[in-house]
């Protein structure tokens, strides 16, 4: 579970690694893609979170 979640934040953190500067680069491109981005960061911070969750609970046991 934990490898599968690390594996999707990776992902996250390529695409948003690609995108953001060519989307702050290319002009009138922020406005466009603005919230896909903003849909991507709370991805990957929801990512982090349940990857900590995921942690936290395979420690008990």
């Amino acid at each position: 579970m934990i490898t599968a979640l690390t594996t999707l934040l990776v992902l996250v953190s390529l695409g948003l690694v690609v995108t953001v500067p060519v989307a702050l680069a290319t002009p009138g491109e922020w406005e466009n893609s603005k919230d896909n981005i903003n849909k991507g960061f709370t991805a990957w911070i929801g990512l982090v979170f349940a990857i900590a969750t995921a942690d936290g609970i395979a420690a008990t046991f």
